[in-house]
């Protein structure tokens, strides 16, 4: 595999491109159930022209350093706070394991740590419960697969270090009461962090666009920090997430000393150490590029293909939505067929399908890449497909 002799140029890229042949595109809309999506054209210039700048070493790119902090204030005044505490992540696995390290630093003294999160929170929570040693507490969730804000009263107990609840969950981009979570948590003085990795840049401009009237960020008193990522419905290119703090003191409790580097990059709060600039500062330039006019019509746009989505699930009686899209999200119950045979003969269509199991839907995540066109494709696939399954 690793031959003595190199290739040349040419030979290498023809077997490359014959590797990856199989890989599904955006352009082509058949990952339907992706929440990324294809990058920003100027994301993806910025992102090609910087790849060599390290933001492990912001001491060597000083400029890239202020670009990060450009980044974590225009993030913060996204999501309501004029003094964010922050740094940007590899994305909401990275982002959320951190808000939960930080919760156990804060937490002096308790020996058994545990966090509360619903039954629906995102599965890089229970990996970074699994890697910190705490303990996840898994709380019920409503008939709308939201979280029951008194579940979680009733699951503090001394050990507590933290709550965490989804602003637009994977499963189906629902919303939990963070309000009333954000109660609970001020009144317990529990650390609240919201998982807002999807909903983040999309939640913002639904209020703007008047289709939702919720707060879920930093207009929350209770909340302690929350996580997005640009990679998603910010357009950004992949690595991109971020993590704001609402008091410094959380951040300092995971930052470390890194000794033989100097200045910026002496002290990191990141998981990683050398990791790609480039996406931080695609991410500034999407967000300076479009402002908030630009993604109020992006996410316009995709809440517009979102109802022709259920346009096309009401007219199928094989099939419903398990509730009313909250954002531009949906999940598909299978009346009659089993899911895992509609997922199957999708699949056997070029469709690249993925299922959430609360409820077992087929998951629809309606980003950019996926326009009218590719939602009247798919569902035409689909009508067929349960049709067929319900004649077998």
């Amino acid at each position: 595999m690793f031959d003595e002799q190199g290739l040349p140029k040419e030979v290498v890229l023809e077997r490359l491109d014959a590797l990856i042949e199989a890989d599904s595109t955006y352009s082509s809309g058949h990952p339907i159930a992706s929440m990324s999506t294809l990058p920003h054209h100027i994301a993806t210039e910025v992102f090609v022209n910087t790849l060599e700048k390290n933001a492990g070493r912001l001491h060597t790119f000083k400029g890239s350093a202020q670009v990060e902090q450009e980044v974590i204030m225009m993030m913060g005044e996204m999501l309501g706070l004029g003094e964010p505490h922050g740094t940007t992540t590899s994305g909401g696995t990275e982002s959320n394991l951190l808000a939960m390290l930080a919760a156990r630093e804060v937490a002096k003294g308790i020996k058994r740590p545990e966090v509360i999160a619903p039954r629906t929170v995102h599965s890089s929570v229970d990996k970074s419960a699994w890697l910190l040693g705490v303990k996840l507490i898994k709380t019920p969730v409503d008939d709308q697969y939201r979280a029951r804000s008194q579940a979680i009263d009733n699951a503090i107990t001394e050990n507590t270090i933290g709550i965490v609840a989804t602003a637009g969950t994977t499963y189906l981009g629902q919303i939990d009461p963070i309000e009333r979570i954000g109660d609970i948590a001020l009144e317990r003085n529990i650390p609240f962090h919201v998982d807002a990795a999807f909903g983040g840049f999309v939640i913002p401009f639904l209020k703007d666009l008047g289709m939702a009237n919720v707060n879920f960020d930093f207009a929350v008193k209770g909340v302690t920090s929350v996580s997005s990522d640009p990679h998603k419905m910010g357009l950004a290119p992949i690595p991109a997430g971020t993590i704001i703090f609402r008091h410094p003191e959380f951040l300092k409790a995971i930052t470390r000393k890194v000794p033989y580097l100097q200045g910026a990059s002496s002290t990191q709060a990141s998981i990683l150490g050398t990791r790609p600039a480039a996406s931080i500062l695609a991410t500034w330039a999407v967000m300076k590029h479009l402002g908030r006019e630009g993604y109020r019509k992006v996410v316009a746009e995709c809440m517009n293909r979102t109802r022709l989505a259920m346009d096309r699930i009401r007219a199928n009686p094989a099939v419903r939505a398990a509730i009313e899209p909250i954002m531009n999200l949906v999940g598909i119950l299978s009346e009659e067929t089993p899911l895992e045979t509609v997922v199957r003969l999708m699949e056997e269509k070029g469709w690249r399908m993925a299922t959430s199991p609360l409820p077992p839907t087929i998951r629809l995540v309606i980003m950019p890449h996926v326009t009218e066109e590719v939602l009247n494709v798919f569902f035409d696939d689909l009508d067929q497909v349960t049709a067929r399954a319900a004649s077998a």
